[in-house]
């Protein structure tokens, strides 16, 4: 069993795996130690593999050290079964690196566009022989709301969890469709660019605001990408060592 942590700017993740098979995925909040202890418990863990982007402390690092007799940190320069042509592997979020690789094991010899809906929208790509591309960074929902809030005079801060309408018919809700819209049409062109010149070419959507976009789009959704990604290396390492 691999046990798979991935920390990220607004919430972390943990994931057991059997081999390739996922067997359980879910969210841990402020008690995660002993979340994880919990799991380290049920499944016995001879492996774990983690990813840090957001805020992470010491003390965490050493329970993961614990949990498991071999653990992996994953950064963008850990070695996988993708050649990165990223220039500069060391500020790689690891959360994109493993979503390329979770994506790629999917989907193998193929070209790839990997959209994560977080609380940044990163777009990915994947070359059909194995060369992760690099991407390209987008301001997320929260980001977007809370900037126009931040810096302007009188707009307000709106929330997205109520639904949008293609025009607004006053502030609130014009703020929320320009948001909401506006990312919208953001990843379409995206998807629709990366389609003309990948005819053959798979789009995946992750990230925990994915569902909300590009709804009517051929595009594969999968929540667990990242998570995918970052077994698929830890298991590389366990076979080349």
């Amino acid at each position: 069993m691999n046990l798979i942590v991935d920390i990220g700017n607004s919430s972390a993740k943990a994931a057991v795996f059997d081999g390739s098979e996922l067997v359980l995925r879910k969210r841990i909040d402020n008690q995660w130690a002993q979340e994880l202890k919990q799991l380290a418990a049920d499944f016995h863990p001879e492996a774990c593999a983690f990813a840090v982007v957001g805020p992470f402390e010491e003390e965490q690092r050493e329970l993961l050290h614990h949990i498991a007799p071999k653990v992996l940190q994953v950064t963008g320069n850990t070695p996988a079964p993708l050649h990165s042509d990223y220039r500069t592997p060391e500020t790689l979020g690891a959360d994109r690196w493993a979503a390329a690789v979770g994506a790629a094991a999917l989907k193998p010899q193929t070209d790839l566009l990997i959209v994560d809906v977080g609380t940044c929208i990163t777009y990915d790509f994947v070359r059909s022989d194995a060369h992760y591309l690099g991407g390209n960074i987008s301001p997320g929902v929260g980001m977007r709301l809370r900037a126009l809030h931040e810096r302007t005079a009188r707009l307000p801060l709106v929330s997205a969890d109520k639904p949008s309408c293609p025009i607004g018919h006053n502030t609130e809700t014009a703020i929320r469709a320009g948001v909401l819209e506006g990312i919208d049409h953001e990843i379409k062109g995206y998807i629709r660019q990366f389609s003309l010149d990948s005819p053959q070419g798979c789009v995946f959507v992750t990230g925990g605001n994915g569902p909300r976009f590009a709804r009517e789009l051929p595009v594969v959704r999968h929540d667990a990408l990242v998570e995918l990604g970052l077994n698929c290396i830890l298991e590389y390492h366990r076979l080349t060592k």
